[in-house]
Order: structure tokens, then C-alpha cells, then sequence
């Protein structure tokens, strides 16, 4: 069991509402005691914003970055850019890592917080890995919201969550490290669209590819359903030899009220598409340790089969009509 006190924690991004960013009143100081209660003795830094308003929260270190502002990724229809904070993140996050002098480290949302230690010990849990693009040293421990296995009724490949990272520093930092993104010209946004009717890359996505770009530079995705077999099979290689992806349960996560309760993500639907715990077993099982059985009962794999049955293949249909129309 790594000590607590080889861990830093980054909780990074705004701890109040922030250039049109709402943040959950008092959220990051409940981030930051939740870190105290289950991590004692490990490092807690902020990685922030200039002129947020620090009082009563409890760090160890503080990091202040100038705001780099959003980003242009897309258009909308009438030719207004659609603004995303994929910079602010970079920023936040790499900061934070930069400052980290322990072997072990967490990337956490400044408005997300701890429930338990888990992730601690599920990050040592499977040590048997494959060779094939695999380019961790070790794993890292990521959360399965946002992490999508099926998106627009179909499967997606390499959709990884940027919530929460644990593992060790020089593997955070191996994610992390990325170049800025420069605004996308209106000129380019047609191609951006994934082809013809199509749906541009995610910005899970986006970040996962940029980080595996610095590695394997011929790996790419057309967008968002860009789902060849071979695609696929990248992705799930990726997952099984490089990370661990649990439920906020199975790694002790808690959620602000934007990501939980009757989000759009935490309801049935949403949660039926991500990738389940067992199912990143599965791969694991496939790729690292063919004698390994992953914990589930039949049962519930015929549940979650049903469910998606509902709630996820029949989008499928809705989908393929947007992409013929164009």
C-alpha cells in the first residue's frame, strides 16, 4: 500500500464562480477537506486563478496561473463560435503537476471531492500489462463518468474521462504535458464536423489523443464515431494496458451537484453508456491476464445488456438518419 504521504493531490480550476463558470458554493473547500479526511498526510495543492477568494480553504501549496481564457473548438449554425475551457484545463492541471515532489499524484476537479481512498490500492490491483501501446509506467486510476463506451447509440473509442487521474507524478505528467490549442478558424469548421453529417471528436477525446499522439503519432480519429475495428481495438488496448476505469464508487469519487442527482449524465441513460467497471476487467482479462475473472455475476451483465437495450441502441436509428441527411 503506498503511504499518503508519497501523494500530492492537485485539485485544480476556479473555487467560485469564474468568468461565466458556475461553481457550487462552497464545493472546493469540501474538495479540499475530503482530501484531509481520507488522504492524511499527503500534500494538497491548489492550482487556481488570480483573484479567487482563498479564504478558509485548506492547502498546502498555492499555485496561481494567468488565465489563458477559452477556447474556440466549433461553430454553431448561424457561425458563432462555441467556446470550451480545454486551455483553463491544461493550464490549471500542468501547474499544478509541475510543482509535485512526491512519486505519487491526483488530478482533481477543484469542484469534485474524495469518498474514500480506493483508488489507492485499485491502482496496484492488476499488475500483469501487455506490450502493445502500452506507454504508462504504471496505471492511472480514471473514472468511468464521461468515459464513454457508446455515444450516439454507438460505440466511440478512446472518449476517457478528464475528472480524475491517480497515479504516479511522471505518468500524470506524461497525460498532461500538451500544447495549448489554438482557436479553430471558421474557415476549417466544415472539416472539423467528422465528415459529412458527422460529429466532431470530443473533447475527452481530443485530450486522450493528444496525449497518445506524443507516443504513437499515427493514431487518429475522424470524430466522434469514428468507430473501425481497428479504432476500437487501439482504444481498448490503450485502456487495458495503461489505466484502471471505475465508477465513483469503486474509486471513491464524489461528484458536484452539476454531475449527480438529476444530471443528465448520472441518470440511467447516461450511466449505461459509460464503460463499467467489469467491462475495463473484461479487457483487462483479454489483453493483461487471461486467467484473471473479472467480479461479476451474469446476472448483472444481462441487466446492463437490457438497459442499454433501452436506453442506448435505439439512438442508434435517430443517429444514422442525422448522417444520411447530412
Amino acid at each position: 500500500m503506498t503511504r499518503f504521504e508519497d501523494i500530492t493531490v492537485v485539485v485544480q480550476g476556479p473555487v467560485q464562480t469564474f468568468q461565466d463558470r458556475e461553481q457550487e458554493a462552497g464545493i472546493t473547500q469540501k474538495c479540499l477537506e475530503s482530501v484531509r479526511t481520507y488522504l492524511p498526510g499527503a500534500t494538497v495543492i491548489l492550482s487556481t486563478w488570480p483573484d479567487q477568494e482563498l479564504d478558509g480553504l485548506d492547502y498546502d501549496e498555492l499555485v496561481i496561473s494567468p488565465d489563458p481564457g477559452p477556447n474556440i473548438r466549433n461553430f454553431h449554425k448561424d457561425g458563432s463560435p462555441q467556446y470550451y475551457n480545454n486551455n483553463r484545463q491544461i493550464v490549471s492541471t500542468l501547474a499544478g503537476l509541475k510543482q509535485v515532489k512526491t512519486p505519487y499524484a491526483i488530478k482533481l476537479r477543484s469542484d469534485n471531492f474524495l469518498t474514500s481512498n480506493a483508488f489507492v490500492a485499485l491502482q496496484q490491483q492488476f499488475p500483469e500489462r501487455g506490450e502493445s501501446l502500452r506507454f504508462l509506467r504504471e496505471r492511472v486510476v480514471v473514472s468511468n463518468v464521461f468515459t464513454r463506451r457508446y455515444a450516439k447509440g454507438f460505440q466511440v473509442a478512446f472518449h476517457l474521462s478528464d475528472f480524475f487521474y491517480y497515479g504516479l507524478t511522471e505518468d500524470l505528467l506524461r497525460i498532461w504535458d500538451l500544447q495549448l490549442l489554438e482557436d479553430l478558424p471558421l474557415s476549417q469548421a466544415a472539416s472539423n464536423r467528422g465528415g459529412p453529417g458527422g460529429f466532431p471528436i470530443d473533447c475527452t477525446q481530443m485530450f486522450w489523443l493528444r496525449t497518445l499522439n506524443k507516443v504513437y503519432p499515427d493514431i487518429r480519429l475522424t470524430g466522434l464515431l469514428d468507430n473501425r475495428p481497428e479504432v476500437l481495438a487501439q482504444s481498448d488496448q490503450c485502456y487495458a494496458n495503461n489505466l484502471v476505469i471505475g465508477s465513483p464508487e469503486d474509486i471513491g469519487l464524489g461528484l458536484c451537484q452539476k454531475f449527480s442527482g438529476n444530471a443528465r449524465i448520472a441518470r440511467t441513460k447516461g450511466k449505461c453508456a459509460q464503460w463499467q467497471f467489469f467491462e475495463w476487467q473484461d479487457l483487462y482479462r483479454r489483453y493483461c491476464q487471461p486467467d484473471y475473472r473479472p467480479d461479476v455475476t451474469a446476472l448483472h451483465r444481462l441487466k446492463l445488456f437490457l438497459t442499454r437495450l433501452i436506453h442506448v441502441f435505439p439512438t442508434r436509428l435517430e443517429t444514422s438518419v442525422r448522417l444520411r441527411k447530412g
